[in-house]
């Protein structure tokens, strides 16, 4: 006699000798560690025939039982199974219950033809950009097309070496959105850096990560350790879906050799959109106008000497600085009203740069100088703790570096020239810094200098104002000039063409473009 089989919407703890008849979705190894060979788990990801998704973990000493039995696609029978709170941080199914295998449970193949099949849940981009509560700790699958891929990288992260890959996807209604893989999927999107010349690389990402990006509130999608799955260009129905709705349109792939997008944001969606204003360091000081505003510069030297670092408090979200109370035990938080041991090391880096006729003093914060150094500030302090507390060699390797910079203007920068502007968004891209102003990175540094402002005067330190420690301030902009749409346009379709893997550059910049909004 057939068992009658439990739905699962109707799993519960008290199930420990139901009969669930589901189709494997996904499944995948949990190493004991980070690189370690030994594995902790075997994890699987099925769903019923209402589509209900559900979890089920299989402990270690059942992994070998069922490492060559369950098949992805295939259709199960699974009874005396034990039903547990789906306690995983970052979970496949938003059921509150997962199934959870052990010594008596039974699993048998079925050939099931008529069984659903629902194997991806895709969300479109366009749909994830609008939604106001996104949750991070739910995993998603998405599907587009690669319009935009940046070299691959390697950074340190949480004091181990990792390799990531950023790319753009676009939908069919032309929404984009950025991407970043980890580790062993860089090698699938490597190949398609290196050589462009692809017909719509379709890419599907399975059970991935939707990231509300800390302080500008961009949407990303990222990777997600063991659980990830990427296809592409495959003939599942959903390519096939998306390739008719194409309708033959198609935009051209651009290869990024640059530093990774956690650098670039939305930087060319600010372009696109009209919304990159480049100026220059005089423009700035001149206009007096406050805002965001992007300028093309080199750096010169770092000011910072022992104070390329502040304790910041390690409330999620929260990166204000930590007051050290008198007794020299614990710090207060003014922010959170929180109280600590001990806190986060963050970057704050203070620069002095360049362009070609002025020059200004910059803030790199903990974002930026992580992702350009490839070092955690704790991390780099540790080198340092037995010398004396001066600026590591790690960061004077950027004095030289011609950048783009994307800074906050506000009133105590006009009002006092020793402030710093806050860096928002670096661009680390030759290319780009080409394109704007190439005679930075053609002129030797002699002739990179010039005067302040002539505001600038002789101030005591009691004048100086104390800047807010915060993590990349971003204000909003008062209202700007209008370009003249036939400049613009013709400045967007100059780095446009600079920027495509299929054409040459011919043109380039003689002088800094001025770009105002």
């Amino acid at each position: 006699m057939a068992p009658s089989y439990i739905l699962g919407r109707n799993i519960a703890p008290m199930n420990t000798t139901s009969a669930i008849k589901l189709r494997l979705v996904r499944t995948y190894e949990i190493p004991e560690r980070r690189g370690a060979t030994t594995i902790k788990c075997k994890e699987c990801v099925f769903h019923d025939q209402e589509g209900t998704v559900l979890h089920a973990t299989i402990p270690r000493d059942l992994v070998q039982k069922y490492s060559t039995m369950l098949k992805v696609g295939d259709v199960y029978s699974i009874t005396n199974f034990l039903v547990i709170s789906n306690f995983y941080t970052y979970k496949t199914s938003p059921h509150k219950h997962m199934l959870k295998f052990y010594y008596k449970t039974v699993v048998t193949e079925l050939n099931d033809h008529v069984f659903p099949r629902h194997m991806f849940r895709l969300q479109h981009l366009s749909t994830l950009k609008q939604k106001m509560d996104i949750n991070e700790k739910e995993l998603i699958d998405v599907i587009g097309m690669v319009v935009e891929i940046h070299s691959p990288q390697e950074k340190v992260i949480a004091g181990k070496p990792t390799r990531l890959i950023d790319f753009l996807l676009e939908d069919t209604q032309g929404t984009q959105m950025q991407c970043t893989v980890w580790d062993d999927h860089v090698s699938k999107l490597e190949p398609f850096y290196q050589s462009t010349q692809h017909d719509h690389v379709i890419i599907l990402l399975q059970f991935c990560r939707v990231k509300v990006v800390q302080n500008t509130g961009d949407i990303k999608i990222c990777s997600s350790y063991d659980v990830t799955k990427i296809y592409i260009n495959h003939d599942f129905p959903e390519f096939q879906e998306f390739r008719e709705s194409l309708n033959g349109e198609q935009t051209p792939m651009r290869s990024i050799v640059s530093m990774t997008s956690m650098s670039y944001g939305s930087a060319f969606e600010d372009f696109s959109s009209g919304q990159m204003n480049v100026l220059t360091i005089s423009d700035i000081y001149q206009n007096r106008e406050y805002g965001d505003f992007w300028v093309v510069a080199k750096i010169v030297g770092i000011e910072s000497s022992g104070d390329w670092f502040y304790v910041s408090c390690k409330a999620h979200g929260c990166n204000k600085k930590l007051i050290l109370r008198n007794d020299g035990q614990k710090y207060d938080c003014d922010k959170c009203k929180r109280t600590w041991e001990e806190g986060i090391l963050r970057y704050r880096v203070k620069i002095r740069v360049v362009d070609l006729n002025g020059n200004a003093p910059f803030i790199l914060w903990d974002r930026d100088c992580q992702d350009l150094l490839g070092i955690s500030a704790t991390d780099l302090r540790k080198r340092t703790l037995e010398g004396p507390l001066t600026v590591p060699s790690e960061i004077e390797s950027l004095v030289g570096l011609a950048m783009v910079f994307r800074i906050a203007a506000r009133k105590e920068q006009f009002d006092n020239l020793h402030n710093a502007f806050a860096v928002i968004k670096v661009m680390n891209d030759p290319k780009l810094v080409s394109v704007y102003c190439r005679e930075l990175l053609e002129a030797p540094d002699k002739d990179l200098t010039s005067e302040l402002h002539p505001q600038d005067e002789e101030i005591s330190r009691e004048d100086f104002e104390d800047e807010d420690v915060a993590e990349s301030p971003s204000l909003p902009a008062n209202p700007m000039k209008k370009v003249d749409e036939g400049e613009c346009g013709a400045v967007k379709r100059s780095l446009l063409d600079e920027f495509s893997s299929t054409q040459s550059s011919k043109k380039t910049m003689k002088s800094i473009v001025k770009m105002e909004k």
